[in-house]
């Protein structure tokens, strides 16, 4: 018989422990858990968001991702329509350059 997980292991160890890949374990929203949240605590979220204990199935599993999809996208939009305003003219005269003059060489 295998012995029970403590709900005081924190979710990065327990990652580890079960062969997981890192971020394998998700939180009640999809988002991937904190590698130091306790896996009680997320119990404890899952019981008040779903009344029972986290139950995936492919379609919850596709919605979320498609979720995060969607805000991964509109994050990108925002960042580049930030990135792609005009910036005003500078109306300060741009500055002169000195041209160096080459120093004879000693024989």
């Amino acid at each position: 018989m295998a012995a029970k997980i403590r709900s005081d292991i924190k979710i990065g160890n327990l990652e580890k422990k079960l062969g997981l890949a890192k971020g394998a374990i998700r939180n009640p929203d999809g988002t991937d858990a904190r590698s130091d949240k306790r896996l009680g605590t997320l119990q404890k979220e899952y019981e008040r968001m779903y009344a029972g204990p986290p139950v995936r199935t492919s379609a919850s599993m596709k919605s979320a991702a498609d979720a995060l999809k969607q805000a991964a996208a509109a994050k990108k939009a925002k960042a580049s329509a930030a990135v792609a305003k005009p910036k005003k003219a500078a109306t300060k005269a741009p500055a002169t350059k000195k041209v160096a003059t080459p120093t004879p060489r000693k024989k």
